[in-house]
């Protein structure tokens, strides 16, 4: 029997420390698999497994009438991207505690505001990640064997534009000739080897740094600024009918520090608020 002292060890911020589950490499279920990620009660989207060839697996996300085509990286559980220069890696395997990568990347991505409408800009990033431990992780879907990943990044945003003839009615514009924004972001993941994605994930940025690196893991959940995504139902229901409700997602209900406020129709603004790129 685990001894009191053994326990009181054994316990971090009101979850039991896990055995370290394996993850040598990525391994998905089979196709047809379907995720339901939630940011909040009454938002649930069902994210299915199409295909896996050359290292590359294809999902639907979405409503089955009109999903959007996803790709992702297998093996660094990142959507590939032709415009990026250098590697942006959310995952790097083996997995185990204590280890380190950093990325240094340059991409173009492509964004979108209100109905859909499309717009893009230029993301230089340098990001490091380190695996913290690993942990038995409850959430809407249940109860999973995770590892937890701390990723911060230090990021500059600039070159906004669209195509979109309706957001340039909009009299979308720059506030500064220089029309870039610069900040900080962290992200906590729990990845659970045995369903091959993340389970949770507390997204939340800043215009300053400490703010970004003294926060735990479990303070980045309930950070008022975080944009929280969680797994709440997992196996053959696309629909995502059964989803239970979530126990942490969320979306931020105040700004991050450093940013502007209110909403507004400066670039800047959409480049600032645009905060789920890592």
């Amino acid at each position: 029997m685990i001894g009191v002292a053994a326990a009181a060890v054994a316990m971090s911020h009101g979850q039991w420390a896990a055995a370290a589950p394996a993850a040598d490499a990525r391994t998905l279920p089979a196709v047809g698999t379907t995720w339901c990620y939630s940011v909040g009660e009454g938002h649930v989207t069902p994210m299915t497994l199409r295909a896996v060839h050359g290292g590359v697996a294809s999902y639907d996300v979405g409503p089955a009438a009109a999903p959007m085509k996803l790709d992702e990286d297998v093996s660094t559980y990142t959507t590939p991207n032709p415009a990026r220069h250098g590697e942006r890696r959310l995952l790097v395997f083996p997995l185990k505690p204590g280890k380190q990568w950093e990325d240094r990347f340059d991409e173009t991505v492509t964004a979108s505001i209100g109905r859909g409408w499309a717009w893009h800009y230029r993301y230089r990033a340098v990001a490091s990640s380190e695996v913290i431990g690993t942990e038995k992780r409850q959430v809407g879907a249940g109860t999973y064997d995770t590892f937890v990943i701390v990723r911060t990044t230090s990021w500059t945003k600039s070159d906004p534009g669209t195509t979109d003839a309706t957001l340039r009615d909009m009299g979308m514009h720059c506030d500064d000739p220089a029309c870039k924004v610069s900040g900080y972001s962290k992200e906590v993941s729990w990845y659970a080897p045995s369903i091959g994605r993340v389970v949770l994930r507390a997204n939340v940025q800043s215009g300053f740094e400490p703010s970004m690196t003294d926060a735990s893991a479990d303070e980045t959940l309930k950070n008022a600024g975080s944009l929280v995504t969680e797994l709440v139902g997992y196996g053959d229901d696309a629909t995502c009918k059964a989803a239970q409700p979530p126990r942490f997602a969320t979306v931020p209900s105040a700004p991050g520090f450093g940013f502007a406020l209110w909403p507004n129709n400066a670039w800047e603004f959409h480049m600032a608020r645009d905060i789920a790129r890592e």
